[in-house]
C-alpha cells in the first residue's frame, strides 16, 4: 500500500513539473508577438528627437526662429544658437519661419519670413547613429537639413558664403 501511494505522488510531482514546464514555454510563445509589436511601434512613431544647431548665413541678425512648432531662439548676422538638446521633431513636411532684424532701416526688418522651398524628414533619413539636426538659413528665404552623429559641419553652400563675405 505504501509504494502505491508514492507512485501516485511521484505521477501528480511529474504531472505538476510538466505542468509548469508548459506554462512557461506557452508564456516565452506568448511573448515572441509581444516583442514584435514593440518592435513595430519604433517604427510607427510619428517623431524623432534630436540635438539641433542652427547655422545661419544671413548678413543681418535673425529672431522668432520657429521649427515645426519649435521655438529656436535667435541668432546673429553669420551665426548660430548653439546646441538645443531634445527637440521633438515630427517626420514629414516641415515649417520653419524667423523674422528679420538689423539696424534701423535696413530693408524687410521686422518681416517675417517662411522658407521658399520645401523640406521633408522621414524616418529612413535618421540612422540609429544620428543624434543631430543641423538647420542651415540661406539669404534667399531657403533652408537645408543635415543629419549627423555629432555636431553638423557647414554645408557645401554654407561654407561658399562664408568664404565669400570675407
Amino acid at each position: 500500500m505504501h509504494d502505491k501511494n508514492r507512485n501516485i505522488l511521484d505521477e501528480s510531482v511529474n504531472v505538476d513539473s510538466l505542468r509548469r514546464i508548459a506554462v512557461k514555454v506557452m508564456g516565452s510563445c506568448l511573448m515572441i508577438p509581444l516583442l514584435a509589436c514593440g518592435k513595430g511601434e519604433q517604427k510607427m512613431k510619428k517623431e524623432t528627437v534630436l540635438a539641433l544647431v542652427l547655422y545661419s548665413y544671413l548678413n543681418r541678425p535673425i529672431h522668432d526662429i520657429v521649427f515645426s512648432g519649435t521655438h529656436i531662439g535667435v541668432a546673429n548676422a553669420y551665426g548660430g544658437t548653439g546646441i538645443i538638446t531634445s527637440v521633438r521633431i515630427p517626420f514629414g513636411r516641415q515649417v520653419l519661419s524667423w523674422t528679420l532684424g538689423g539696424p534701423e532701416g535696413m530693408a524687410r526688418n521686422g518681416e517675417n519670413v517662411q522658407i521658399k522651398n520645401s523640406m521633408q524628414i522621414s524616418r529612413e533619413q535618421i540612422s540609429a547613429q544620428t543624434r543631430y539636426i543641423g538647420i542651415h538659413l540661406y539669404p534667399d528665404d531657403t533652408a537645408e537639413l543635415s543629419f549627423a552623429e555629432f555636431i553638423p559641419e557647414r554645408t557645401i553652400r554654407g561654407a561658399k558664403i562664408m568664404a565669400e563675405r570675407k
